[in-house]
């Protein structure tokens, strides 16, 4: 490999190393979420199963240097936001997609087009998953000093990806977030 290269690599991996230590505090998300390559402390209980071709139990609070919201969701466009759980050497993620946006203080059941979950490791190993789920908002307050939302996203038969085609898994993760989509 050329030292070109090598140095385009290198600067992605810095890039990114910093981006997964940027971790912004709730009063600095603005209305729709942390700006690109940042996660935000706002994640006060995360819980996430997992069951099939991967089993897991992943748990994330406030404050605990690890747990953090990835993404946006603005209630103008699609929503694309997430949870990311770990380090820069071991990671749990889920994230979803929605065409149709979350308006801002909406609950209830919400199709998703996409739920993505990732897990990566030490040994540099990532295991992907992705299909269709459902986002149900049991709380989503807009209101600025106040913004929470709490919910479950589940998928099931969430096909594998890359090397994993052919194998499946279930998932449901449950959140409580100072956030909101929008600002009221």
């Amino acid at each position: 490999m050329n030292r070109n290269a090598l140095r385009i690599i290198g600067g992605i991996v810095i890039g990114v190393a910093g981006a997964l230590g940027n971790m912004a505090a709730a009063e600095d998300v603005g209305p729709f979420g942390p700006s690109m390559g940042a996660k935000a402390d706002v994640v006060r209980a995360f819980t996430m199963k997992v069951s099939g071709a991967v089993t897991a139990e992943v748990k994330g609070k406030k404050g605990d240097e690890k747990t953090g919201l990835i993404g946006q969701c603005k209630p103008t466009m699609f929503a694309n936001f997430g949870i990311l759980n770990g380090s820069l050497y071991e990671q749990a993620e889920i994230s979803i997609v929605s065409k149709d946006p979350i308006k801002t203080g909406m609950t209830g059941d919400i199709q998703l087009d996409k739920i993505w979950v990732r897990f990566s490791d030490l040994k540099n190993e990532e295991r992907k998953f992705g299909g269709k789920g459902m986002l149900k908002l049991t709380v989503h307050d807009a209101t600025p000093g106040k913004r929470r939302m709490t919910g479950t996203i589940v998928g099931t038969k969430l096909e594998g990806l890359e090397k994993l085609n052919g194998k499946y898994i279930d998932v449901t993760a449950s959140f409580d977030m100072d956030f909101s989509c929008g600002v009221k």
